[in-house]
């Protein structure tokens, strides 16, 4: 295991790599508010690999630049972050915010990832979505995290998920209350400016979309298209579940992620 920081322009990106220093690298962007922890309960899909999770811009311990933010530039982050620690080619893994981090790194980089899975993630926001993330960031700024955590949690996991108080919800409880208002809002603003869908047919890496039919936050019609865009893509999905589906079930989307690192990695 290690664990660091790497400077990568605009931010110090606080990073933790385990498994084997020779095997393939899975790089694991986590959602809107979390931090690298969220992918604790999902290590057992990444066996063998060389698993590299990080805190986001902003999120857990990674610096905090003046907003607002764009997904180019938390893209940029992910390229200096794999630059400095010498790494050529990763596996990209996205969920949420994370996934559209990885949607827009792929594209720009394409020779850089090996393959591209997006969970709970999205290409496109309309007119109402756009205006609701623009609402909830005035919410945080002026009222704190406490405005908006209500609501986040409610899009984030089903009633059920919330009376058991399963692990993902307790934990993603937690980190959205340490989340900075200021944060919160530079984040939302580049999720606004969202718009891949009409250069995702230019992704050549195999793909995986996983998905919730009632996800609020990323519409079963649009997760279809994301899969139909994406030349070389496996669509699943994830149910009964809300915004962050692998939380709610990790055993089922372990299975998922594993089955699709065997099939493009050989492993």
């Amino acid at each position: 295991m290690a664990v660091g920081r790497a400077e990568t322009g605009e931010a110090a990106i606080r990073y933790r790599l385990d498994g084997p220093a020779d095997a393939p690298v899975a790089c694991l962007l986590h959602c809107f508010g979390a931090d690298h922890r969220y992918w604790d309960p999902h290590m057992p899909a990444f066996e063998g690999f060389r698993a590299l999770r990080w805190d986001a811009r902003g999120h857990g311990g990674s610096g905090a630049p003046p907003g607002p933010w764009t997904l180019e530039a938390m893209a940029g982050d992910l390229r200096g972050l794999l630059d400095a620690l010498g790494i050529a080619r990763a596996h990209v893994c996205g969920v949420s915010l994370g996934g559209q981090v990885a949607q827009t790194f792929a594209l720009a980089h394409p020779g850089r990832v090996a393959s591209l899975a997006l969970v709970n993630s999205t290409c496109e926001y309309d007119g109402a979505q756009v205006e609701a993330w623009r609402e909830r960031a005035d919410a945080a700024l002026a009222g704190g995290i406490a405005a908006v955590h209500s609501g986040l949690m409610r899009r984030w996991f089903t009633v059920d998920a919330a009376r058991r108080r399963i692990a993902g919800y307790v934990y993603m409880d937690g980190a959205i209350r340490r989340f900075a208002p200021e944060s919160f809002a530079a984040a939302a603003a580049a999720m606004r400016m969202l718009d891949t869908a009409a250069r995702l047919p230019s992704i050549r890496a195999p793909a995986m979309v996983v998905a919730t039919p009632d996800d609020p936050g990323a519409p079963r019609a649009v997760s279809e298209k994301m899969a139909r865009l994406i030349p070389d893509c496996e669509l699943h999905w994830l149910e009964p579940a809300r915004h962050l589906a692998s939380l709610e079930h990790p055993e089922r989307f372990n299975a998922l992620m594993r089955a699709f690192l065997e099939r493009v990695a050989g492993r």
